[in-house]
C-alpha cells in the first residue's frame, strides 16, 4: 500500500508557466504551461488579496441582511433592499473609523509591495493582518461582539450565538468574552506588531508571525468549541459564522508550511555551504 499523505497546497506558491521540470517557485498561482498571462496574473492577484475580498463579502452582507427580526424569523433570509440599512451602517463613526484606516493601510500595502517588490507571500501575510487588525478583530469581535456598539453587526452576533443577549461576563457568555478579551489584549497587537515587522523587513518577522497566528487559532478553538460541544443553534447565521471561522483554523497550517518550507530551504543552502566550504 502506498502511504497516504495530506498535501495542504499554499496558494500564493505556485510554479510559473513555463518553468515545469526546473523546480522554479513563485508568487503566483496557476498551472504551468496552462495559463495565459492574463489568466495568471487574475489568480494571482486572488491568491495575495483574498483576505481584503473576504472583508468586502462580509460587510456587504452585513450592509443588507435584516438582523432586526426575531432569530426564529430569519429563515429564509431577509434582506434589506431599500438602503436604510446600508446607511446606518455606512454613517456610523465607529465603523468608519475602523474601515477608512484599513482602506488606508492596504493601499498602503500595495505601495510598499510594489515599491520593495515583495513576492505574493509576503503581501499576502500584510493584507492578511492589516484586515484582522481592523475588521475582524477590531470591527467586528470587539466592537460587535464584546462592547456591542457596532450598528447591524451587533445584531448580527445577536444572532450567531443567543449568549449574547446576556450582559457582559454573565455565565452563559463567559467564554465568549474571554475570547474577545484574548482579542483585545494581545492579537490585536500582534497583528500592529507583525505590520511592523514586516515594514522594517525584520529578519524575525515570521517567528513573530507564527506565534501570532498561532494565538488566533487557539483562539478560534476556544470561541467555538463549547458551542459546537453542546450542540447549540440559533439560526441560519449561526452556521456562516461557523463557516466563516474555519478559515482561522486553515489559514495558520497554510502560514505554517509556508515557514517550514523557508526554514528547510535555507538550512539546506547553508549545509550545502558548509559541505562545501570542508571540501
Amino acid at each position: 500500500l502506498k502511504p497516504f499523505r495530506l498535501k495542504l497546497r499554499d496558494p500564493c506558491r505556485q510554479t510559473l508557466p513555463g518553468a515545469q521540470g526546473r523546480g522554479r517557485r513563485t508568487s503566483g498561482v496557476g498551472s504551468a504551461g496552462q495559463l495565459d498571462p492574463q489568466s495568471y496574473a487574475m489568480l494571482t492577484f486572488l491568491a495575495t488579496w483574498w483576505p481584503a475580498l473576504f472583508v468586502v463579502g462580509c460587510i456587504g452582507l452585513i450592509s443588507l441582511v435584516d438582523g432586526s427580526l426575531p432569530s426564529s424569523q430569519m429563515w429564509p433570509p431577509t434582506f434589506d433592499l431599500t438602503g436604510t440599512r446600508a446607511k446606518r451602517l455606512w454613517t456610523d463613526p465607529w465603523f468608519l473609523g475602523c474601515l477608512l484606516p484599513m482602506l488606508a493601510g492596504l493601499a498602503w500595502i500595495k505601495s510598499f509591495a510594489a515599491r520593495h517588490k515583495l513576492s505574493s507571500e509576503e503581501t499576502n501575510s500584510m493584507v492578511w493582518w492589516m484586515v484582522n487588525f481592523f475588521f475582524f478583530h477590531t470591527a467586528s469581535d470587539i466592537l460587535s461582539g464584546y462592547f456591542q456598539v457596532m450598528p447591524n453587526m451587533t445584531e448580527i452576533y445577536l444572532h450567531m450565538n443567543a449568549a449574547h443577549r446576556h450582559p457582559r461576563w454573565h455565565d452563559e457568555r463567559a467564554v465568549l468574552d474571554a475570547g474577545y478579551i484574548l482579542e483585545l489584549v494581545f492579537e490585536v497587537p500582534l497583528a500592529a506588531y507583525v505590520l511592523y515587522l514586516f515594514a522594517r523587513r525584520d529578519p524575525a518577522r515570521y517567528i513573530v508571525e507564527i506565534f501570532a497566528c498561532a494565538v488566533q487559532m487557539a483562539g478560534t478553538v476556544m470561541y467555538y468549541s463549547p458551542a459546537l460541544a453542546k450542540g447549540e443553534y440559533n439560526c441560519w447565521v449561526t452556521y456562516a459564522d461557523r463557516s466563516c471561522g474555519v478559515v482561522w483554523i486553515i489559514f495558520p497550517f497554510i502560514l505554517l508550511r509556508r515557514h517550514v518550507n523557508k526554514a528547510r530551504g535555507s538550512g539546506g543552502g547553508e549545509k550545502k555551504a558548509k559541505s562545501v566550504k570542508a571540501q
